[in-house]
């Protein structure tokens, strides 16, 4: 597979896949992958440690690709900044193993890319096995510190099909350019899992960099099992460790990525979400991962202090450009009970009209 067989006088395009136990889905990916109408130039997939033989089956039916096994699961960002500095393609499609790609997905991708500029392209991602129901195009920031999906869970007949600028897009595919991202840092590995797709939109559009989606590359995520003690599909036990990444990582976010002037006009709001975070940890067992993620970051705090820093010195966007209020966005299947439900339409009504008084003066 090289550029000159396909790219047709574009931009290079490499692809890195970040495999843990993924079995027949990452297959899968990799067939999609390879029925591409536009050549990848080289093919990467990044091993967190898979113990379900995995990657020697991607090299007896895929000789093309390359895997390079990490030996652990070192967490997403760890592995997709391996898969970036493996390559050296102006343009790089980054994906999960359960991502099954359209042919023409990626020529959209490239073509948006070519047309606008920007750093990073989304597609419009949708699920398996509904095939018609639209997980997400592209994403933005909500100001209590977690991710909107736009247009998620929406009948894809209901949604408009054009090409626009979007705040980001979560981690599960997208096409971005190389050299930017490494400019800009790259993936942050503190990040483990969870949440790292929110401080990467977060730090490259403060640095004035752009997201666009293009809904007519389609890409289709398989809800399948994901990966066990991690995920979650809307039944079932919620994982205390997905709980304990959720709440670590939206705080880290936070101190990392907003302005000392946007933490103490947001403080309020920000406190008022945090109680109701407490309140409905306490009430789901999630008692310990909640003082585990505060007590992370206080014995981390130079750490975040470092972190800090770095963002706040490359950034060119205001807070108010970056962060959106509306409707509290939660995981389909977290909240069950009427009760809660109520609970959270009223908190979620307090918070925004705050909002939309303190967004002017952000």
């Amino acid at each position: 597979m090289t550029s000159e067989e396909g790219t047709g006088g574009g931009p290079d395009v490499g692809a890195v896949v970040i495999n843990y136990n993924g079995g027949a889905r990452t297959l899968d990916c990799l067939a999609a992958l390879r029925r591409q109408s536009v050549g990848l130039s080289r093919i990467v997939v990044v091993d967190n440690g898979s113990e379900d033989g995995s990657p020697d089956a991607i090299r007896e039916r895929f000789p093309e690709v390359e895997v390079l096994e990490l030996g652990e699961n070192r967490g997403l960002p760890a592995a997709r900044n391996v898969g970036l500095g493996a390559l050296d393609t102006e343009l790089v499609l980054l994906s999960d193993s359960d991502i099954y790609l359209e042919p023409d997905a990626l020529a959209h991708l490239v073509s948006a890319h070519e047309e606008t500029g920007v750093a990073v392209v989304c597609p419009r991602i949708r699920l398996i096995p509904e095939r018609d129901v639209v997980q997400a195009d592209g994403a933005a920031a909500h100001f209590v510190g977690t991710m909107v999906l736009l247009h998620a869970y929406t009948d894809v007949e209901q949604v408009p099909t054009e090409r626009r600028a979007v705040g980001g897009c979560i981690g599960a595919c997208y096409l971005v350019d190389r050299r930017t991202v490494i400019e800009a840092g790259g993936f942050d590995e503190t990040y483990f899992f969870y949440f790292e797709d929110l401080e990467f939109m977060l730090r490259l559009s403060a640095r004035g960099e752009g997201f666009v989606c293009e809904p007519a590359a389609v890409a289709f995520h398989d809800r399948g099992e994901g990966t066990a003690g991690l995920s979650f599909r809307g039944t079932g036990q919620y994982p205390l460790k997905r709980a304990y990444l959720s709440m670590r990582h939206r705080l880290l976010t936070i101190l990392i990525h907003y302005r000392l002037r946007t933490l103490l006009v947001l403080a309020p709001a920000l406190a008022t979400y945090e109680l109701a975070v407490a309140a409905f940890a306490v009430s789901r067992g999630w008692t310990i991962p909640w003082l585990k993620s505060w007590g992370w970051h206080f014995r981390n705090l130079r750490l975040v202090a470092q972190r800090r820093r770095s963002a706040q010195a490359a950034r060119v966007v205001s807070d108010r450009d970056l962060l959106v209020g509306g409707p509290l966005p939660l995981a389909p299947g977290v909240i069950e009970a009427p009760a809660t439900r109520v609970g959270v339409a009223a908190l979620s009504g307090l918070l925004n009209g705050y909002w939309r008084i303190a967004r002017r003066l952000i």
